[in-house]
């Protein structure tokens, strides 16, 4: 067996074990990507080579995605063009910073920032979402077979029952059962939501953007600061990083801030920030970078302060939801036998 049989033969398993295992890249891996083609790109190094050897070891789709990348830099595109080629390299935000970085001239800084706003972010917030996403899990697992059970298969046969003795069902019961298959098909349709989003990166990203806008305004909020701090106007720079947005609704608002006025009053015209938080930034004077720098800190914790309260809201109303309709269900079919053993009586 020649000597270059078995290496390429494990190269090809393992190509084919990161194509069939694709999903997009984790922020932290995200961070590692952008931070590494960022210096590389600010110091002038090839970064090709390394991402091919770092493709080697890496996960799944990522493995894939970092080779497409390298390719991308050997044919000659920067590293901007390199990232937004490859689909699920890194994530939104770090790619925008990264292509505004690159288009003013000051990719290390900016990209630095965005990093060090993820350093900021708690991580007890997605530990929180995590453990109540796998308490729900087991149970909602236990409940659905036997709620759909009693729903598909033993309601209709009270009902059934109860037309054989000519009794007419009670509306009490009639509303109860419609409710109780309410409450168990949401769920269920929650449930199928769930696994196609699992399985579709591009859709995720989708319906997910209104719940992560907050975080894109702050890192577009650091990245104005970066600027002005570089030399670079905020009503100069607005329409760049406009431009490497990829949330329509943020690229909208973002094009708001060429009109002329100060720029806290601008920000909150546009809907970026609050009033109060405008006039900050208009008595900062040559503070401004440093004033957005601390307004953007206020609105990643306003987004964690949600999260939480999201997080702990979700196991009692689940509990809440699961008990109601075990409840429904219970009244349903005790009502039922009641009226049954009326009839008979």
């Amino acid at each position: 067996m020649p000597d270059s049989l078995l290496p390429n033969l494990s190269r090809m398993l393992r190509r084919h074990w990161r194509q069939t295992t694709s999903s997009w890249a984790t922020r932290a891996e995200s961070a590692a990507v952008v931070r590494l083609v960022a210096a590389a790109a600010a110091a002038g190094v090839p970064a090709a080579t390394l991402l091919d050897a770092w493709a080697e070891d890496s996960r799944g789709g990522q493995g894939t995605r970092l080779e497409k990348a390298a390719r991308l830099l050997r044919q000659g595109a920067t590293a901007s063009e390199a990232v937004a080629g490859v689909p699920g390299l890194v994530q939104d935000d770090h790619a925008v910073a990264l292509a505004f970085g690159t288009r003013i001239g000051l990719v290390g800084p900016v990209v630095q920032a965005a990093l060090a706003g993820d350093d900021l972010l708690d991580p007890a917030v997605g530990n929180t979402l995590r453990s109540a996403s796998g308490f729900l899990a087991v149970p909602l697992f236990m409940l659905l077979p036997l709620s759909g059970f009693m729903t598909l298969k033993t309601t209709p046969i009270l009902l059934h029952e109860l037309r054989n003795f000519d009794i007419v069902a009670p509306n009490a019961i009639l509303r109860g059962i419609a409710f109780s298959g309410w409450i168990f098909w949401v769920p269920l349709g929650l449930l199928a939501v769930v696994a196609i989003i699992r399985c579709s990166p591009p859709l995720k990203r989708l319906l997910t953007r209104p719940l992560t806008r907050s975080r894109r305004i702050a890192a577009a909020l650091d990245a104005l600061a970066v600027a002005e701090a570089g030399g670079h106007p905020a009503a100069e720079t607005a329409p760049v990083l406009a431009e490497c947005q990829v949330d329509p609704r943020l690229a909208k608002m973002l094009g708001r801030l060429t009109q002329p006025g100060p720029l806290g009053s601008r920000l909150a015209a546009a809907g970026l920030i609050a009033p109060q938080e405008a006039a900050e930034i208009d008595t900062a004077g040559h503070d401004s970078p440093a004033a957005l720098e601390r307004v953007a800190a206020a609105q990643r914790a306003r987004s964690r302060r949600w999260l939480v309260a999201l997080g702990e809201a979700i196991v009692p109303c689940f509990v809440l939801a699961m008990g109601l309709l075990v409840l429904l269900q219970a009244l349903i079919v005790f009502a039922s036998l009641a009226e049954i053993i009326n009839a008979l009586s």
